[in-house]
């Protein structure tokens, strides 16, 4: 009896297994087809089966299913700011060399929660890094439109 539960459960794992398909995204291919056959294919696929009639060789891998891009977010980085010392102990420097294209910078921790937000208001400016303990900080430009223009890694010493 306990045989046949084994038989019954990887019989039921093979077809759950053979129902799930594999993906790959791969970066060159194409599809052809005639009134005999489809063929798909991706270069760079891994093979995973080799069949072959001693005349014709077939190579099966992961089919490719439609892949579709939704958005892609091009942000120029058009305007130069400078941090340091990175790492910092007690003081950050931060300059702009043109504070009209941004409007404000933002201080996170590594969980992602704000901890300082700043207007951008000259050119030199200078953030106290001595309250904050020791760690990795992220401190991200923000320009005039509300965008995201650059975030610098800020390592935080004792």
């Amino acid at each position: 009896m306990n045989n046949l539960k084994v038989i019954g459960c990887a019989f039921y794992f093979f077809l759950l297994g053979s129902l799930t398909c594999q993906e790959v995204i791969a970066t060159q291919g194409n599809s052809s087809s005639n009134s005999v056959a489809t063929l798909d294919y991706t270069i760079g696929e891994v093979v995973t089966m080799t069949g072959t009639d001693n005349k014709n060789d077939v190579t099966q891998g992961f089919h490719q299913p439609i892949f579709e891009i939704t958005t892609i977010v091009d942000t120029e980085i058009c305007c130069e700011v400078n941090i340091f010392p990175n790492p910092t102990i007690d003081e950050l420097n931060i300059q702009v060399k043109e504070i009209n294209q941004f409007s404000r910078f933002d201080v996170f921790d590594v969980n992602g929660k704000l901890l300082n937000s700043r207007l951008i208001d000259q050119h030199n400016m200078q953030l106290s890094f001595y309250k904050y303990a020791t760690g990795v900080y992220f401190i991200s430009f923000i320009s005039t439109e509300n965008q995201l223009i650059r975030t610098f890694k800020v390592q935080k010493s004792y």
